[in-house]
């Protein structure tokens, strides 16, 4: 059985792979494994850790599917003890993309005590300089990680009114991390990152459910001495009223890894990618 597989196009080499590599946290870290670029050989993603790792398949033994030479799908079939199904898949573009997309089916009732759907995806970062997550806010740019794990970790659009927003209930000691959210808001559905002399942007479709979050030591020790690696993440919220068992639904994502020019030079990659995401 084949547990990982290398795409490459352009600038850039990326290896997804399956839940099977035993790393820090045990079994569970499928996605892109790797991804690095001719301007920089080291990997961007923590090595024991994955990046772009969706929470609907995380840990749950998803099988590894080559479907040409740039593109991998990571799926699964719902099952009695997690009744989700679920496609990922990769696609690697030249010069600098990632072209990622996950559809997946309820096959019961995930919401849990939420009236809303949670579908996460988390980045965990090798060793960044800054480990920052730049976004625009307020019509600036703003320059921000959570002060510490668990604490100031959500950010939502400035485009979704208060009052739409979800509601987290009181779970009190079980909490998830990501459920204390911070004043600003975000504008626009991306934000992007900075490693060496690199920059990765993410570039989200279906804005109006996405939320943004992060941690300064989610992705662990760093090889940067007295830092930890931060964990970018982010996340789709399904309003109570558009949730349905039994429905597919896809999202769509465009990840950018390339030189770092400059914040405008940011901007013009995400308005290239809007009508992609549309």
């Amino acid at each position: 059985m084949t547990h990982c597989e290398m795409i490459q196009a352009g600038e850039i080499q990326a290896i997804i792979g399956d839940a099977s590599r035993n790393g820090v946290g045990g079994s569970q870290y499928c996605g892109v494994w790797s991804l690095t670029s001719v301007h920089r050989v080291f990997n961007i993603f923590g090595n024991s850790y994955a990046g772009l790792l969706p929470g609907v398949i995380r840990g749950k033994s998803p099988q590894l599917k080559v479907v040409d030479e740039n593109t991998v799908e990571l799926t699964r079939e719902a099952d009695s003890d997690y009744p989700v199904s679920a496609v990922a898949r990769y696609t690697v573009q030249p010069p600098y993309y990632i072209e990622h997309s996950l559809k997946f089916v309820d096959e019961k009732d995930m919401r849990g005590t939420c009236d809303f759907r949670e579908v996460s995806w988390c980045c965990y970062i090798n060793s960044p300089e800054d480990s920052r997550i730049h976004f625009l806010s307020q019509g600036e740019w703003f320059r921000y990680i959570s002060p510490k794990h668990g604490v100031g970790s959500n950010i939502a659009p400035d485009y979704v009114p208060d009052d739409s927003l979800e509601i987290w209930p009181s779970l009190d000691d079980k909490r998830p991390f990501h459920w204390d959210r911070i004043e600003r808001k975000f504008d626009k559905p991306f934000y992007y990152g900075r490693l060496g002399n690199m920059v990765l942007i993410l570039i989200f479709g279906k804005p109006e459910w996405l939320r943004f979050f992060c941690s300064p030591s989610g992705g662990g020790a760093s090889l940067l001495p007295s830092k930890s690696c931060p964990a970018w993440d982010f996340e789709w919220v399904i309003p109570n009223d558009e949730y349905e068992v039994g429905k597919k639904y896809e999202f769509k994502m465009r990840l950018v890894y390339k030189k770092f020019v400059s914040d405008e030079d940011v901007l013009a990659e995400y308005e290239a990618a809007r009508p992609i995401l549309a």
